[in-house]
């Protein structure tokens, strides 16, 4: 009873869950079909730990074998609209510490499988240039399986891929005979389909027979040469099998044997294999008619065709891939021929591998000094302390720069690329390497003019400052440590009272102009307080009266001045 729900339960995951695989065994390999989302690393180690890869298209046979096993699987399921935009994860990915090749027909990008090259690609685009970040490689039916690249971490269905020592033919029974084939690959048995045209080798089988309550257990094994069933005769009795019931399980001709059974016989040409059902081919590729080559296959035999060439839809001839139309030559020109292009390269770039790749003319003797490389061209710099010529480009000439920008206190003396600085006599350079210092070891030479100089700045300072009186003979003395001190005391001094003024001299400026203004403001106040007293605030106003008391008043001060004179 528990094993009946197990069936049920993965009968369900098969048909419609979201883990759902599907199978395609060919005479080459077998292809399992996963739709269920996995990010590339995840899909990657599904199919290594099941003993199978990621599915590579190194050539136009795998990519015509993933369209077949994924088309076969779409249609009968019907899958086609939910996974016609959705991508499919092949074994095609670029490491993250590897950049992107222009030159390359992978572009840099690896096969996760052996051979990791191939001089086959099927781009749709030219993949994203990088060196930093991991890029996989993904297919959709939307883009007729070209591939694009995208990141690693997406999600995307993906189908794997096994191969087999050999292959075995599907167990033909009688009609209401089961069999169920448990894979190494799969966790569930399945059962034969139009898909499974072989079964691959480490396969073992539940034969079912009518009538028979205990099912018979075969192996798919290395038979002494071909691969067939074990225990074969087991199967279920010859003399329930039919001529008119599937041939008999014949490949080509079934007989009926005195005794009442089948006996399976082949075509001329071909012979009859170990399971005494199959035939094949004795030279499958005998009298082929494959345009340019033909492969002989267990089952009998597929075409081939060359490097620049694909199958027709006829799967016999051969036509034309014309390169030019996938943009392989990029900016460039391009010119297909048959079986392959050829690229015009503009200047700056020339042929390698088929692809225009730029040459680096800084690797030539081009430039005196330095070059650098662009794409398609270059350009020459001088170094330090150089300058190129403009009519002669690569040239470098030396810079004076003594001449230019004098850059030292004293001496200056050009050298190639550069200059170096010194002092004269009684002076020592600098760590700076470009300022003069006084020779310490050695009496300093101070002119007559010079010393009477100092003197009389010294004995000026103010009494806060230092020394007020300064004895001349004391500059005969030849102590470099007294001098020297003097001379800082004077520098400090200087520096102090020009600091004292710098400051005060602000302050005098701002006494002054308010002091003005505070004196125009009293001389205008003291003006106005003059005028409205003399008016005593009264207002006088002139009569006829005063003009006659001005008269009376004028005949008596003349009469007085009369009687006076008199």
């Amino acid at each position: 009873m528990m094993r009946v729900l197990i069936l049920m339960f993965s009968s369900f995951l098969i048909v419609g869950g979201s883990s759902r695989v599907s199978t395609t065994c060919t005479a080459e390999a077998c292809l399992t079909l996963h739709l269920e989302k996995e990010q590339f690393e995840r899909a990657s180690k599904n199919c290594i730990d099941n003993g199978g890869k990621l599915v590579t298209m190194r050539n136009e046979d795998e990519l015509q074998s993933v369209k077949s096993a994924f088309l076969a699987a779409a249609a009968e399921d019907g899958e086609r609209e939910r996974v016609f935009g959705s991508k499919l994860w092949i074994g095609l990915s670029l490491q993250k510490k590897r950049c992107t090749d222009s030159t390359e027909e992978l572009h840099g990008f690896r096969w996760t499988s052996e051979p990791e090259d191939s001089q086959y690609s099927y781009w749709k685009k030219k993949p994203l240039r990088t060196c930093t970040e991991k890029r996989c490689v993904s297919i959709s039916l939307a883009d007729d399986f070209r591939w694009t690249d995208g990141s690693c971490r997406d999600r995307a269905f993906y189908m794997c891929k096994f191969l087999s020592k050999g292959m075995c033919r599907p167990i033909v029974l009688e009609e209401r005979s089961e069999v169920k084939y448990n894979l190494p690959f799969l966790s569930e048995p399945l059962t034969f389909n139009e898909r499974m045209v072989m079964i691959p080798h480490g396969t073992w089988a539940e034969v079912q027979c009518v009538g028979s309550e205990i099912p018979i257990i075969s192996f798919c094994s290395n038979q002494d040469g071909p691969f067939d069933w074990t225990n074969s005769e087991r199967f279920c009795t010859a003399d329930k099998r039919s001529c008119e019931l599937k041939n008999g399980g014949c490949d080509h001709l079934c007989s009926v044997t005195a005794e009442g059974g089948v006996r399976c016989e082949c075509r001329e040409g071909y012979h009859l294999m170990y399971d005494k059902v199959s035939c094949a081919a004795k030279d499958s590729c005998e009298n082929s008619p494959c345009e340019f080559k033909c492969v002989p296959t267990v089952t009998g035999y597929s075409c081939a065709c060359a490097e620049g060439f694909r199958l027709a839809g006829d799967n016999i001839s051969c036509v034309d891939i014309n390169e030019c139309r996938e943009d392989i030559c990029g900016e460039h020109r391009c010119h297909n021929t048959p079986g392959s292009y050829h690229c015009d390269c503009h200047v700056g770039f020339r042929l390698v591998a088929g692809k225009c790749e730029d040459v680096d003319e800084c690797t030539e003797p081009r430039c005196e000094q330095g070059c650098l490389n662009s794409q398609g061209s270059f350009s020459c710099y001088c170094h330090a302390g150089f300058i190129s010529l403009s009519d002669d480009r690569g040239i470098c000439i030396d810079v004076d720069e003594c001449i230019l920008g004098k850059p030292c206190e004293d001496i200056c003396t050009n050298t190639i690329g550069s200059f170096e600085c010194s002092c004269r006599e009684h002076f020592t350079l600098a760590y700076n390497g470009i300022s003069c210092v006084p020779n310490p070891t050695e009496k300093p030479q101070i002119s007559p003019g010079h010393r009477e100089s100092i003197i009389t700045n010294l004995t000026r300072l103010p009494d806060g400052f230092g020394l007020t009186t300064v004895n001349p003979a004391s500059l005969n003395k030849t102590n470099p440590k007294t001098d020297s001190i003097k001379s800082r005391t004077f520098l400090g001094s200087s520096w102090i009272l020009v600091c004292v003024l710098g400051s005060a001299v602000p302050l005098i400026v701002l006494i002054v102009i308010t002091s003005a203004f505070v004196i125009y403001r009293w001389k205008r106040s003291r003006r106005n307080i003059l005028k409205n007293a003399t008016a005593d605030n009264y207002c006088w106003v002139s009569s006829g009266l005063d003009n006659e008391r001005k008269k009376s008043n004028t005949s008596n001060y003349r009469l007085n001045n009369g009687q006076i004179r008199a």
